[in-house]
């Protein structure tokens, strides 16, 4: 009998989820009230590697033109996941979705409204950027990731609150761009999560680039002067910082439209769906997947989720492993990690061994003048096997996925010293920094 899905949103949990679904003979229907992709491919992670890569070219791209190339980028691949959606015959509904029961969903389109009954409900209904209680943020100049890849003209000032990814990739392109950029952090430091090590190493380069970085501070008033801003900050000193443009990059909170959480009866986790580790709810055959569930908020994370709650629809095997997340910083130099960290292997008592290796001692970084930062390698003291891995330099999110490999099928340092790596490349620096775990490096001392 052909099991009925139903899968609200269409983001890149939602897609893909709706196509490894129709592949295995489902009869599936995608409800999206937007564009396909999500805030992904829209607003998040495609146009701001747009902009990345233009900003290295600053001298002869202007916003607009930088703009104009993000659009067309994601016009493109969003006109992709339609024909991949189309292809594999999925139902598409361009509409505002909200579940009536676990069988249930009623979809407002501009036409109608439309009631779908399914077998088996998956909620994909992503993220939103978080909103603080700060005096002044309903000003008009003061945007979100979406409100600033509209910008046509950079802003002489520029003030982002936060200092997580999203606020340093664009701190980094809009100095690039000309324009004096300051970052806000709450914490002590910017960049939570990543490598301590590695984030000290970054710092200098980011200062150097004019990029001030006010950690341990907060905003907490933004008032609109007769032309522009001016931004009340407490910290380490108080001071008012004048700005055309405030971007909040605070971090994100759960997506719950259309998904009336008390009265379905859904069972939380903190301010996330709980489920388990087949992406199950508590309510029958009733699957939550990305970024409101409490796993890491990555795309990558969403897809891999979908895929796990279809596999668990059609063979009862799902099972969701969170051992090896790569996440990556698309600045210059990048920064990638995946596994634990060091903090965190002192927090939990491991005994483990480190081992770097500098990209300055790679020929193919100084071949591509890019041999600023390092390879870092956290390994098991007694077996070797791979904990943790941290890079910073090029291609750094390409690379680490070498060692994300390594991490998910606990492959040891020694079975990857083992490995052949080509020469020139930057994957070298993965070998020597494993080979320099038990102190055995061959191209450093």
């Amino acid at each position: 009998m052909t099991k009925k899905i139903t899968i609200l949103g269409g983001g890149p949990g939602g897609y893909v989820a709706a196509i490894k679904a129709a592949q295995n003979g489902g009869e599936v229907t995608l409800i999206e009230k937007s564009s396909l992709g999500g805030t992904c491919l829209n607003w998040g992670c495609i146009p701001t590697k747009a902009y990345v890569e233009k900003a290295e070219n600053i001298s002869t791209d202007s916003l607009k033109s930088i703009k104009e190339y993000k659009d067309q980028v994601v016009e493109q691949l969003v006109k992709g996941v339609e024909t991949l959606v189309n292809k594999n015959k999925i139902k598409l509904i361009r509409g505002t979705g909200k579940v009536i029961s676990p069988r249930k969903v009623e979809v407002t389109t501009q036409e109608e409204q439309i009631f779908i009954e399914n077998d088996y409900l998956i909620l994909a209904t992503g993220s939103k950027a978080s909103k603080l209680p700060i005096p002044g943020l309903d000003l008009p100049q003061v945007i979100d990731n979406q409100g600033i890849l509209e910008l046509e003209e950079k802003p002489e000032n520029l003030v982002i609150i936060g200092g997580g990814v999203i606020g340093i990739e664009f701190a980094q392109i809009f100095a690039r761009l000309g324009s004096k950029v300051t970052i806000v952090e709450f914490l002590p430091r910017i960049l939570a999560g990543f490598d301590d090590e590695l984030v000290r190493r970054l710092q200098p380069v980011l200062r150097k680039e004019g990029i001030e970085i006010l950690t341990g501070s907060k905003v907490t008033q933004v008032n609109a002067l007769e032309k522009g801003l001016e931004v009340h900050i407490e910290g380490k000193k108080n001071q008012v910082l004048p700005a055309d443009q405030v971007l909040v990059a605070a971090g994100r909170q759960p997506n719950f439209e259309g998904i009336a959480v008390e009265e379905l009866g859904l069972e939380l986790e903190g301010r996330f769906i709980k489920v388990n580790e087949k992406m199950l709810t508590n309510l029958p055959q009733v699957y939550a997947i990305g970024d409101i569930v409490p796993s890491p908020m990555l795309a990558h994370v969403a897809s891999y989720e979908g895929e796990v709650a279809v596999k668990d629809i059609f063979t009862g095997q799902g099972e969701a492993n969170y051992t090896a997340v790569p996440s990556s910083l698309y600045t210059h130099p990048e920064l990638a990690s995946v596994g634990i960290t060091e903090a965190q292997a002192k927090e939990q008592g491991l005994k483990y061994k480190v081992g770097k290796f500098p990209f300055s001692a790679n020929g193919r970084a100084l071949t591509k003048g890019e041999a600023y930062g390092m390879v870092k390698i956290l390994a098991d003291e007694e077996t070797g096997k791979v904990l943790g891995a941290h890079i910073l330099g090029p291609q750094a999110s390409e690379l680490i996925q070498t060692l994300t490999l390594a991490i998910r099928w606990g492959l040891t340092v020694e079975q990857i010293t083992e490995t052949i790596h080509g020469h020139p490349t930057l994957s070298e620096a993965i070998m020597e920094s494993a080979n320099s775990v038990f102190g055995k490096a061959i191209h450093f001392l």
